[in-house]
């Protein structure tokens, strides 16, 4: 009999997810963008086998400023090679490919990792105000609207340089901007769904109320929390650079792509190619996870599928 329920529930999950990746393959560009930003984790998860950390941060001024494709000779592990820079070197003679493929994996951390804390804390005073309401409900709303009347760059820079300059901070200052997103998401979601008959029907029989905001409620609100939380990946990525271009975020020699841009701007003249790299990064990046969002709000919203 288990045998039997767990496979009717196997296959219950195959289909739902058959029709899912039916419904978001129709999406060309959300399909395009999922496999860049399966790429550029890739890039991020493989970082070291590409290009030693030791070597991109460390300066080689002998090789500063080389236009894209040229070779040079550095010095690495006290051995004299040649080395070509596909995408050219820095001002101290880094290799600006070497620095990118790290920047990555620094950005694609503070994407998941602020999108990750939001969630948590948001999501749970979203369903207590909305599932308890009251003065929970009152006391709650009331905060998330005073922080949202703040700016979201402002409230970063406002709070590293109350924290300091970590790369922690960091992660505290994106992802406090993010939390009132998924309070009124997740409450307005519980609000609309705590009313409905299988919930009456579980709380009739006895069900505590943490079973049913687990089991009943949750499952039905993840559509508009995993849409969001898709596009915020990318906004967190954008701030995070934003940050770092304005020296509140990761700081050279760290590589970052913000604090690249950062360092390139004083050879926007001289030395261009120094721009395009990280921000045609950030630009592809963040434009990805857009793509992605819209194309999991048609897949996951059923209003919306055509």
């Amino acid at each position: 009999m288990g045998n039997n329920t767990l496979s009717r529930f196997m296959a219950r999950q195959s289909k739902n997810i058959t029709q899912f990746w039916r419904q978001f393959s129709r999406n060309k560009l959300a399909v395009a963008s999922l496999f860049l930003v399966l790429i550029f984790a890739l890039i991020a998860i493989f970082a070291d086998f590409l290009y030693s950390y030791d070597f991109v941060t460390s300066n080689s001024l002998e090789n500063a400023l080389l236009k894209p494709g040229q070779t040079g000779t550095v010095y690495y592990h006290d051995k004299e090679i040649t080395h070509t820079f596909i995408l050219g070197s820095d001002n101290y003679g880094r290799d600006i490919l070497g620095r990118l493929v790290h920047g990555a994996r620094v950005s694609m951390i503070i994407g998941f990792a602020t999108v990750a804390m939001a969630i948590a804390v948001g999501g749970l005073l979203g369903a207590i105000a909305g599932y308890k309401g009251g003065l929970f409900d009152t006391l709650i709303m009331r905060v998330t609207d005073i922080v949202l009347s703040i700016p979201t760059i402002l409230m970063s820079i406002a709070i590293v340089a109350a924290l300091g300059n970590s790369f922690f901070n960091l992660l505290i200052a994106i992802s406090t901007s993010m939390i009132p997103g998924y309070i009124r998401i997740v409450r307005a979601s519980i609000i609309s769904i705590k009313d409905q008959e299988y919930v009456e029907a579980a709380r009739c029989i006895g069900a505590s109320d943490l079973r049913i905001v687990l089991r009943h409620i949750l499952p039905n609100i993840t559509s508009p929390v995993i849409v969001q939380s898709t596009l915020n990946v990318g906004s967190s990525i954008l701030w995070a650079s934003s940050l770092s271009f304005l020296g509140l975020g990761i700081l050279p020699p760290k590589p970052e792509w913000g604090n690249m841009l950062s360092e390139a701007r004083e050879f926007i003249q001289y030395a261009p190619h120094l721009l395009f790299a990280p921000g045609l990064a950030i630009l592809l990046t963040v434009l990805a996870y857009n793509l992605i969002g819209d194309g999991l709000r048609d897949a996951l919203d059923p209003k919306l599928k055509r």
